[in-house]
């Protein structure tokens, strides 16, 4: 029986080696299996997140081609109120450069808030000095009767050198 009581412990220790085994066996599975889940929820998070990521290119490149789209407007409506300035500066033969012209401009603006204050008020002699816009834009098409293309009212020309030396005449 000796020899069966030793075969008997060393199936025994065969056994309980089998079970240890088979226990860190089982413990490194579901440790596995943890991180499997982990994983996969990770790729979960990170799937979820290159779809937002393309969603905000998406919308990334809508506001820069509205952006391009605004900036094309507004160098249009910029391009197209510079026309319209020089325009209405073409023909206010009154101002010889920019700065008379926003002076009277201004005065224009404080003459017109003053009749509205005080509508009795007689403002003809100082109105006389700064036209309206209407009559200084009349006042352009008119040529002098003799038919010179300088006039007292209108700036001297580019190339006429004797008028240049004289100063401006004043809108009177």
């Amino acid at each position: 029986m000796d020899e069966f009581s030793k075969r008997f412990d060393l199936a025994k220790q065969a056994q309980e080696v089998t079970a240890k085994a088979l226990a860190y066996a089982n413990a490194q599975r579901e440790s596995m299996m943890e991180k499997i889940t982990q994983l996969e929820e990770a790729n979960a998070q990170r799937d979820g997140l290159l779809d937002k990521i393309g969603q905000l290119d998406e919308v990334a490149e809508s506001l820069k081609s509205e952006n391009l789209s605004l900036k094309e407007h507004t160098d249009d409506v910029v391009k197209a109120g510079v026309e319209n300035f020089r325009s209405q500066f073409e023909f206010t033969p009154y101002y010889e450069n920019l700065q008379a012209f926003f002076v009277n401009f201004g005065a224009r603006q404080v003459l017109t808030e003053v009749k509205e204050l005080h509508p009795n008020l007689d403002l003809s002699i100082i109105e006389a000095n700064y036209p309206s816009l209407e009559e200084a834009e009349d006042g352009a098409d008119q040529l002098p009767a003799d038919g010179a293309e300088d006039s007292v009212d209108q700036p001297p020309a580019a190339g006429d050198e004797d008028s240049a030396d004289q100063p401006p005449a004043s809108g009177a």
